[in-house]
Parts: structure tokens; C-alpha cells; sequence
């Protein structure tokens, strides 16, 4: 469960898990006050550090000697569709067929199953 509370002021809004909080905002140039991530700069962050997080379980279980992994995420639009472009950076050795593997493992993270899904929102006003 995650719950966001706003108040009056522009945009700022307390997300937290019951154990943990953020603040979610928007930018100036949208009337917000710019005192967190924009809610679509969270939902890129969720799937930057999923897959980043299941990478790094997947080349730990390998032994592949990687220290670092980076992910990138933008978003684009192609014929309508939003398409969520990834660039992974892995600072290590890694033959073309390992990186190849982490690609297809990337697909893999539970946020890019949920995203690659799709799912309905049902919304109730209390």
C-alpha cells in the first residue's frame, strides 16, 4: 500500500509506504514548487531502479565482475504509444552474449512486467 496526501499547497504531496516518505511534486513551470520528483519521474524511477536492482541480483549470481550498473530511462511517444527507452551502463567486463542475457533479464524486473502489461485502474471516491 502507498498513500499520497496533499494539502493546498501546489503541488507538493507526502507519499509514503508506512515505513517510508517522499515528496512527489511538479516543476515551477507547471505551478508546483519543485520539492520532489514529478509523479512520471517516479514512475521512471521505479523502473530505473528495478531493473538496475535486477541486474545487479542476476550478475551477483553469475560472479560476473561488474561494479556498477546504471540505468537510464526516458520517455518517448511512437504512433501513440508510449515507449519507455532504457540505457544501461555496466561498468565491467562483459562479452557481447552477457550483455545480450542482461538485456532480455532487464525485460524481466516485476515494473517492466507491470508496465509491458498494461491493467485497468479502477478509481472510488470515498
Amino acid at each position: 500500500m502507498v498513500k499520497a496526501t496533499i494539502n493546498r499547497e501546489h503541488y507538493a504531496c507526502s507519499v509514503s509506504n508506512g515505513s517510508h516518505e517522499i515528496i512527489a511534486d511538479e516543476p515551477l513551470e507547471y505551478g508546483g514548487t519543485h520539492q520532489g520528483f514529478a509523479p512520471k519521474g517516479l514512475l521512471m524511477a521505479s523502473l530505473a531502479s528495478c531493473v538496475a536492482i535486477t541486474l545487479r541480483m542476476y550478475i551477483d549470481r553469475k560472479g560476473w565482475p561488474v561494479e556498477r550498473i546504471e540505468v537510464e530511462v526516458n520517455v518517448d511517444t511512437e504512433n501513440g504509444e508510449t515507449i519507455f527507452l532504457e540505457e544501461i551502463t555496466c561498468t565491467g567486463v562483459l562479452t557481447e552474449e552477457q550483455k545480450l542475457r542482461l538485456e532480455d533479464i532487464a525485460t524481466k524486473c516485476p515494473v517492466s512486467k507491470i508496465l509491458a502489461a498494461g491493467h485497468e485502474i479502477r478509481s472510488k471516491v470515498l
